[in-house]
């Protein structure tokens, strides 16, 4: 699927890719939200890493999540 297949409209996105972090299930979820929506992101992408990895609820574990994300710009 290509990024125009997706109809992400023009702006910043964010993109959390669980495939960029080693794992031992290959785990190759990808989350994408607008800017304004980061801490949504963050919440979502730390709620899957202690439901499916099996992480531990933290401040540091969030801090990672929301470290991991890339930027996104779609014209």
């Amino acid at each position: 699927m290509r990024q125009k297949q997706l109809n992400l409209k023009p702006g910043t996105w964010l993109v959390a890719d669980c495939g960029s972090m080693p794992s031992e299930s290959n785990c190759q979820l990808i989350m994408v939200a607008p800017e304004d929506q980061r801490q949504d992101l963050v919440a979502a992408g730390t709620k899957h890493a202690i439901d499916k990895h099996k992480h531990e609820d933290s401040d540091e574990l969030r801090k990672g999540v929301e470290g991991m994300l890339e930027v996104l710009v779609v014209t």
